[in-house]
């Protein structure tokens, strides 16, 4: 990858930042020049997750937070601008809790836990770094969905309730805040080869979805991590309210 610095200096709120995908978005902006603010809600994941990015030379601070909590939202984004001594430019709203199974087993702690990390989350780290962004001038938001939104599978309503949650939330929030030059996108995952998303499937089936891929392959979190970098940047200083597919082409293959 070319090291464009796209974002040199901008500070960078990613939550979910411990691993996987977020992990690979906190690294892609903090090469490209932003100063990174990894939030997780677990401690021993976040700690060396953040080491291991000042290891590379990123400017990298660790927030333990749990995101479902707007009180704890509110006062970690104004601990970032603190100690980043700037506002914030660009939010990455990645932090997510998902557990799949058929629709009789679907219980309300289950749906809960899936709505409050991976959707009303976002309305509250949405209403902390929106004045930091309007005294800085404008600023991104970025907001992970996936294709479960759009192309569900079986046992994922909860999941694809919640993401599908995430363009409606993406499309409203682009409208309410455009006058204030504030770009407000989502990003839409297919089947990304992360530990996590692999432990759903047996190899079998793992296999036949991956050979089923168009390009002949399951996503890679630095395939996500470039998409957002791209919308976080000026690159993308026309681009708004949209929803970016990074899937490998699996929905236009769709029969």
């Amino acid at each position: 990858m070319t090291e464009t610095k796209r974002l040199q200096g901008t500070v960078c709120v990613v939550t979910g930042a411990a691993r996987g995908i977020g992990w690979a978005i906190a690294e892609r902006l903090g090469r490209e020049g932003g100063r990174i603010a990894a939030w997780d809600v677990s401690e021993r994941r976040l700690k060396p997750a953040v080491d291991e990015l000042c290891g590379l030379g990123i400017d990298a601070r660790a927030f333990v937070c749990d995101v479902r909590r707007r009180d704890a939202v509110a006062a970690a984004m104004a601990q970032v601008e603190l100690a980043f001594g700037a506002p914030v430019g660009v939010l990455v709203n990645n932090a997510v809790w998902a557990r799949f199974g058929p629709l009789a087993d679907i219980d309300e702690e289950m749906v809960d836990r899936t709505l409050a990390v991976g959707l009303k989350a976002l309305m509250w780290t949405l209403q902390a770094a929106v004045p930091q962004m309007r005294r800085r001038g404008g600023g991104s938001v970025i907001n992970l969905s996936s294709t479960s939104a759009l192309h569900p599978v079986s046992d994922a309503i909860a999941y694809a309730a919640m993401k599908g949650g995430v363009l409606g939330l993406t499309r409203a929030a682009a409208v309410e805040l455009a006058s204030d030059r504030i770009r407000v996108n989502s990003v839409i995952p297919g089947m990304v080869g992360t530990p996590a998303s692999k432990a759903q499937f047996d190899a079998p089936t793992l296999a036949a979805r991956e050979a089923a891929m168009p390009l002949g392959r399951f996503g890679r979190p630095e395939d996500i991590a470039a998409a957002v970098a791209y919308l976080a940047s000026d690159d993308a200083a026309y681009v708004h309210g949209t929803e970016l597919m990074v899937d490998g082409g699996w929905t236009v293959g769709i029969q």
